[in-house]
């Protein structure tokens, strides 16, 4: 039996459905489900495109970066106010 690899429009489906179900997860999560949440969704994106899984992934991590310097940068600043008001 030969292996049959999805259409496009299946992929693009799968990944729009995909991205509907973990929306309201993502927008609550931290940082690392929301970098999973991305790297799931590349993978059903780009199914058949190693280069374009690659871009994707890499837009994730960059995401994720700019999430935990996010948190860090907040956490900071409320330990700064405790400092201050003690």
């Amino acid at each position: 039996m030969p292996f049959v690899t999805p259409s496009k429009s299946t992929t693009f489906i799968v990944s729009a459905a995909l991205s509907l179900i973990l929306l309201p997860i993502s927008a609550q999560a931290s940082c690392s489900l929301k970098q999973t949440a991305c790297e799931a969704s590349c993978k059903v994106r780009y199914f058949d495109d190693s280069f374009g899984k690659m871009g994707c992934m890499t837009k994730c991590t960059a995401e994720r970066a700019a999430c935990s310097t996010k948190e860090g940068a907040s956490e900071a600043v409320e330990k700064t106010k405790d400092l201050i008001d003690d």
